[in-house]
């Protein structure tokens, strides 16, 4: 009896404590400045890639290039 009652609070304290530690992932929230910064950038970006499958060749692959740069300067640039 005695072992059935350590197995299950052992199983218990355990159970709880991966539950508050997953429920504490994943809780860091951004304000709302840098929400609204990143989708800006987002947007930016999908208007600049969207623009760049419009053109051929080295062109396209310039103009990838410089959406996925702005976009991660801008990433960057945004407040925390």
């Amino acid at each position: 009896m005695k072992k059935i009652l350590t197995t299950s609070a052992l199983a218990l304290a355990l159970a709880c404590g991966v539950t508050t530690a997953s429920a504490k992932i994943g809780r860091h929230k951004h304000s709302p400045e840098h929400a609204a910064a990143v989708k800006k950038c987002q947007e930016d970006y999908q208007a600049a890639s969207k623009d760049a499958k419009g053109k051929k060749g080295k062109e396209r692959s310039e103009a990838t290039a410089a959406a996925r740069k702005s976009r991660t300067d801008c990433l960057a640039a945004a407040p925390k």
